[in-house]
């Protein structure tokens, strides 16, 4: 990978796809209406979204309590996603009806919602999890930048600012491509968390090496990748992760 390779963070927004691709000292924000159009536009360097890849079929993924536990209070930010089977279904009640029969759980109407994102990014990626294209997690990201889990959420101003100031102190041009994105963009294709999110993917996205959550996941189970942080415990005693 040379200095100028692409480095993408994506996330879904209500116009498709949001993505911050960093080139070189070049931080911009654009849109894509569809997954597969991102993959085109950058065809080499690290691309991390936030949609799930990997579907439960018999038990919750593993990946996905382990980031909840590892976030915390923030762990209410980790969905979990429809199994198989529940993918299938286009109305809510069957899916979640499924989705219980699976893995013993009802469905959140969040994750039922996300289910053509999580179809694209299927149809390119299949079920490759340690390729160029990696599933990542937000809120974990953000916390590898804070060592340890951001309190407070992105709804609010305060969560806002918060992350805001993280990305601003690692990434030149942060501030300049959010608001930017802002201005071009109605929140009714692009939400500020969506910005926000695809931000921090980006820079994850440059990191030498990442964690998972599971720590070791098998070859062929599903896996969030971020940046790693120390989980605050007594003094002198910290917890790598």
């Amino acid at each position: 990978m040379t200095d100028d390779t692409p480095l993408v963070g994506v996330d879904a927004c209500p116009a498709g796809w949001v993505a911050t691709v960093r080139e070189g000292d070049i931080v911009r924000v654009e849109t894509h209406e569809a997954f597969a159009a991102v993959t085109e536009t950058y065809p080499e360097g690290p691309i991390l979204v936030d949609i799930p890849i990997g579907l439960p079929s018999g038990s919750r993924r593993r990946c996905d309590e382990a980031a909840s536990e590892l976030l915390g209070c923030r762990g209410i930010s980790v969905f979990y996603p429809p199994s198989e089977r529940a993918i299938a279904h286009d109305e809510y009640d069957a899916a979640s009806d499924a989705h219980r029969a699976d893995v013993g759980y009802g469905l959140s109407q969040q994750a039922f919602h996300i289910r053509d994102k999580i179809r694209e990014v299927a149809d390119v990626v299949g079920d490759d999890y340690d390729g160029r294209v990696k599933e990542a997690h937000p809120e974990l990201c953000f916390a590898g930048l804070n060592g340890q889990p951001v309190a407070y959420g992105k709804s609010g101003a305060r969560g806002r600012r918060l992350r805001r100031a993280l990305l601003a102190e690692v990434l030149d041009g942060a501030e300049r491509a959010y608001e930017d994105a802002l201005e071009r963009y109605p929140r009714s294709a692009v939400r500020r968390d969506d910005v926000l999110d695809s931000l921090v993917l980006s820079v994850a996205a440059a990191a030498p090496s990442l964690a998972t959550t599971p720590a070791s996941p098998d070859s062929d189970e599903p896996r969030i990748y971020y940046p790693g942080f120390a989980i605050p415990g007594p003094p002198g005693r910290p917890e790598n992760v």
